[in-house]
């Protein structure tokens, strides 16, 4: 039941079955009954700061003029770090952001008694593309089916459901849409010739739902965005106080031990950010594993640095999940992300921001800041001990 005072007997039954106080949990601002389809056995909210960074410059395709992005974190130094490189890269004439394509998959399974007939499955289903997409679009007006892709592997077939899902992230829609067309699929006898399906699941993981993979990365699984910017050199020794030889030496180094370790892309600390604003904005926080893996770039020019930052698969969206919340909804509000079209303006921010975190993040480590700026902000510091930054966000 989505009421307070279901919340309360709840809670109270929790007391007495552990014991613990959970005083903390006795008030809440959330409505229970706006909650439905959001959580299940509902006992209380949990709070995580919110810090301003910024101002940054945008001079993108969706989003233009000045913005300050909400970050949702408890990790000090961190607002600190954004709000420097947010200066360097306004001070610098702002970022240029564009949003590239958005899809969102599923990848249901086929299983069938032999290879043979996985293969002739895979080379069948598709000449079905319009039926699937008439029954996608009886279940979702706002999903459209894009493409399908069988991929054989052993005798079961993952047939990959390739869509667009507008202002949504399109998680769940993308899994009642192919349910649905899948279920017609199966109602097709001339796929499944002498009864050679042995089983059907919904998802077989090859997606990438959740997970950092190779294949998300390449093909994008979410929105793809990219954000650059040409860093002068007085900017950089001002405000990220290195020179542009150390910057992008420092960046090599980066380069290398990616490569060393496989790591899926190349950046400092992108998620932070993804993590912050999806925190903040009401998003599906577990979607940070695969939105966060962003390709970041540095190279030498005459007078500077170019920089971009690249994140191939933001999974978010501006309308469903968490983001009708109040103080979701009004911090979507605060980056005028919110109306028609307004995810790709909130996945243009995320990059311009995930950009200026970096170039920050890699000058500290470079110009011996790095350890020093966590040891003032930082939480190995007791609250009493700790500093402000020189380029804190304004209070």
């Amino acid at each position: 039941m989505y009421t307070e005072a279901a919340r309360l007997r709840r809670l109270g039954w929790l007391r007495s079955r552990t014991r613990s106080a959970l005083s903390s949990l006795q008030h809440t601002r959330l409505d229970a009954g706006r909650l439905t389809g959001n959580i299940e056995g509902f006992v209380g909210t949990v709070e995580i700061p919110v810090g301003v960074a910024g101002p940054l410059l945008f001079r993108g395709t969706h989003v233009q003029g000045e913005v300050y992005a909400p970050l949702a974190t408890t990790e000090g130094a961190l607002v600190s770090s954004a709000t420097r490189g947010a200066l360097a890269v306004t001070m610098a004439g702002g970022v240029s952001t564009h949003a590239v394509s958005q899809a969102m998959t599923r990848a249901p399974v086929f299983a069938f008694a032999r290879l043979a007939d996985a293969c002739r499955f895979a080379s069948a289903v598709s000449r079905y593309l319009g039926e699937l997409r008439t029954a996608v679009r009886e279940v979702s007006g706002h999903a459209v089916l894009d493409s399908i892709e069988p991929v054989v592997l052993g005798r079961t077939v993952h047939l990959r459901f390739r869509y667009t899902t507008g202002d949504a992230a399109g998680q769940n829609m993308t899994t009642a849409c192919t349910w649905h067309a899948c279920q017609w699929l199966l109602r097709q006898p001339r796929l499944f010739a002498g009864g050679a399906l042995e089983s059907f699941i919904i998802e077989g993981n090859s997606s990438g739902d959740k997970k950092a993979s190779a294949l998300a990365l390449a093909e994008g699984r979410g929105t793809r965005v990219a954000a650059d910017c040409v860093l002068p050199a007085g900017v950089i020794e001002r405000v990220l106080r290195t020179t542009p030889d150390e910057l992008v030496r420092g960046y090599q180094h980066l380069a290398a031990g990616a490569v060393h370790s496989a790591m899926l892309g190349s950046n400092a600390n992108s998620a932070n950010i993804v993590a912050a604003i999806f925190a903040a904005t009401g998003q599906d926080i577990a979607c940070v594993h695969e939105s966060g893996s962003g390709h970041f770039l540095l190279e030498r020019t005459p007078d500077g640095v170019h920089a971009s930052m690249t994140l191939p698969g933001l999974a978010l969206g501006t309308v469903g999940g968490g983001t009708h919340l109040p103080t979701q909804h009004e911090l979507l509000e605060l980056m005028g992300c919110t109306g028609p079209g307004s995810a790709v303006r909130l996945a243009e921010i995320i990059a311009g921001f995930a950009l200026a975190l970096d170039l920050s993040t890699v000058s500290a480590a470079v110009s011996g800041d790095f350890a020093s700026a966590h040891e003032r902000l930082g939480r190995n510091r007791l609250p009493q001990q700790s500093g402000s930054g020189q380029y804190a966000a304004p209070s």
